[in-house]
């Protein structure tokens, strides 16, 4: 069963942007500046692009679970997981950052 998530209805940010942080993929990125890193807390592995611009996040992202399966997508749109446990779990232990474009 998937379940789907939208902004504005699942979740929300006052300034527009609610996107994951560079963190949670780590600094080592392939060839095509992709990061991907496993949390040992938390049991998620998660990949995606970092952005930059006198900030730094993630909008796109996937992320996969030994036991939850996958969550997958962009806060600032939609977001997929496998199961409603997966989506709680990877939202409690990875919430999104929620801040402003104006401020870049």
């Amino acid at each position: 069963m998937k379940v789907i998530k939208k902004f504005g209805i699942d979740f929300d940010s006052d300034g527009g942007a609610l996107t994951l942080r560079p963190s949670d993929v780590g600094v080592t990125g392939d060839d095509l500046g992709l990061h991907t890193y496993t949390h040992e807390r938390s049991g998620w592995t998660i990949t995606g692009k970092v952005v930059e611009d006198h900030y730094t996040w993630i909008n796109e992202f996937k992320a996969t679970h030994p036991l939850y399966g996958s969550v997958k997508g962009n806060f600032e749109r939609k977001v997929v997981a496998t199961s409603e446990a997966g989506f709680n779990h990877f939202y409690k232990n990875h919430p999104p950052e929620s801040w402003d474009y104006e401020d870049i």
